[in-house]
């Protein structure tokens, strides 16, 4: 908790997060100012896409000092609770899958060698506010340093940032079009933000539904960042929904044409992703 509230102090002073009032680890205390915003709509209007650019761009040029890692700790985890389930209830075997492809897919982009920078990790809409002026990010709770275009790929899928918009929103972020590695770097990132919140999720999900995960169905798959609660829904069958919406989202992505090219440009086609 230590290093979340100093990262929250850290990145307030720089005005990527909300000021810091007062901080006490200790009591798990932490006032913040107010911002007097709203998560963007998704798909983004262009100038909330391009305040986001800047301000992830800004992000990944500072150095907190003492190599943050809080990201890891909630993948090992996540990944602990996820082998468990998955070892006592057959009908989630997908999540096996899902698992190894993940560290498969991981540590082959490890391998690339990418500067690691200080990132946010967990972009999801209501992490990113926007004030009518610019994008302000909170919760910083799975801050650590690792690839910057981890956050780039986690805010275009979370906030629907595509097509004209995702080009726009590049060359905000680069200053420059993306180049061909860089492109293929975020078509491979996309599918592990999209697996890593598929297995995440899961691991949310509250003990007294375990029983029923297994009779899921494919019925149950839809837009996995579509948080909308379906009618008398409880809130820890949402999280399994999402769970396994995201899960199919990235291993479809991962089996598509767009990551194999993606995979040959960076010379990954080696191993089995």
């Amino acid at each position: 908790m230590s290093t979340e509230f100093k990262a929250a102090r850290f990145l307030g002073e720089r005005r990527i997060g909300p000021l810091v009032e007062h901080a006490d680890p200790a009591a798990g205390v932490l006032v913040m100012d107010e911002i007097d915003g709203a998560p963007g709509a998704r798909p983004l209007p262009l100038w909330q896409a391009l305040s986001l650019a800047r301000v992830l761009r800004e992000l990944h040029t500072l150095d907190m000092g003492g190599e943050p890692r809080l990201h890891v700790s909630k993948e090992i985890a996540a990944s602990a609770a996820v082998a468990e389930l998955v070892a006592t209830i057959p009908g989630l075997a997908v999540y096996g899958e899902a698992s190894e492809r993940f560290d498969t897919l991981r540590d082959a982009l490890g391998r690339l060698g990418v500067a690691e920078r200080l990132c946010h990790n967990d972009l999801n809409r209501g992490n990113v506010l926007f004030d009518g002026m610019r994008a302000w990010l909170i919760d910083f709770d799975h801050l650590g340093i690792g690839d910057p275009l981890y956050d780039v790929a986690n805010a275009m899928l979370s906030l629907g940032i595509d097509g004209g918009l995702r080009e726009k929103f590049l060359e905000a972020y680069f200053d420059r079009p993306a180049d061909a590695n860089e492109a293929a770097r975020l078509e491979l990132l996309a599918c592990l933000v999209l697996l890593r919140y598929g297995l995440s999720a899961l691991s949310l999900v509250p003990v007294h539904l375990h029983d029923r995960l297994g009779a899921w169905t494919p019925e149950m798959l839809g837009d996995p960042f579509d948080f909308t609660r379906r009618e008398q829904e409880e809130v820890g069958w949402l999280i399994f929904r999402l769970s396994l919406s995201f899960i199919h989202a990235g291993l479809a992505r991962l089996d598509a044409s767009p990551a194999t090219r993606a995979a040959e440009t960076l010379g990954l086609l080696g191993a089995r992703i």
